[in-house]
Formats: structure tokens, sequence, C-alpha cells
């Protein structure tokens, strides 16, 4: 069975999610490991945004990751928090494991206080996000331009 941590609860794991996080989303952009490595050790000792999850499996294997973040998308610092970087091993996909990640989100998120989450769509991802998250309670906020000037889908819930 797989559980879900605070990553502050499992530090040795930061560098195999940055790991994670650089293959899915940084390979392509003028950012360097180094930089993402450092964003996942800061997430392992922290009480606060930014904060990661990492699902962990019977044999004590992470087997997926979220975080929650402030300013994610560049272009709307007026939105916080953000639900970002949520990957599951492929092996271990339609499990709920992505479920029950966002729902670590969206509890801490409730727990800090906020009334809304969001997050923005990635583009190498095999999963059509748009509907993932609108089926989860999300819904779209608008149209806009990713850090990288591509576009991109906002969403939000309520919490």
């Amino acid at each position: 069975m797989v559980q879900v941590h605070l990553l502050n609860h499992f530090p040795q794991y930061a560098s195999i999610l940055a790991y994670w996080s650089y293959r899915e989303w940084y390979t392509q952009r003028d950012i360097q490991f180094d930089v993402i490595i450092r964003s996942y050790v800061e997430r392992a000792h922290s009480s606060t945004i930014p904060l990661a999850w990492v699902a962990i499996d019977e044999k004590k294997l992470p087997v997926g990751m979220v975080s929650l973040k402030n300013n994610d998308l560049w272009a709307r610092t007026d939105l916080n928090p953000w639900l970002a970087s949520l990957y599951i091993v492929p092996e271990y996909r339609f499990q709920g494991i992505g479920t029950a990640l966002v729902q670590a989100v969206i509890d801490k998120a409730k727990e800090l206080g906020y009334r809304t989450i969001y997050l923005f769509e990635g583009h190498n991802d095999t999963v059509d996000l748009i509907h993932y998250y609108t089926s989860r309670g999300f819904c779209i906020l608008e149209d806009a331009l990713d850090n990288d000037g591509n576009p991109t889908t906002i969403m939000y819930s309520t919490l």
C-alpha cells in the first residue's frame, strides 16, 4: 500500500524527486539541475511553503510526488498558492496515488488558511490534465502563457 508523507519526514528522497522534476519539466529549459536539487532540499527541510509530498510504496521506495508553492507561474504572482509538480512513476499510475497526493496539498492549503489553490497545465504530460483536474473539482480560470512563453491553462479549486 502506498502512503503519502511530507518530504520533510523523508528528506533522503529529495534528490530523487529533484531528478524526476528535472527530467519531466526542465531538460529543455535553461535551468540547471543543481537549482532543482536545491529547491527540493529546501522543501525537504521546510514546514512552510514551499512544501513537497512523496508517495512511498510498501518497499519504502518513492513512487510519486507533488508540491505546494508560491509564485509558480511568474506572470500571475497575484495568485497563490500553487499545486505543482505532480508526478507518479509510470508503473504506479492509475492507482489513486495522484488523487491522494492532490488531496494532501489541498488539505495543507486549507490548514494554512488559503481559500483557493491554483495550478497550470504542463506540456510534457501524457495525461489529459484538464480532464484529470476537472474531475477532481478544479475549474478553468483562464488561458495564459507559462514561464517559457508557451500557452497553458490556469485552473483553480475553491477550498
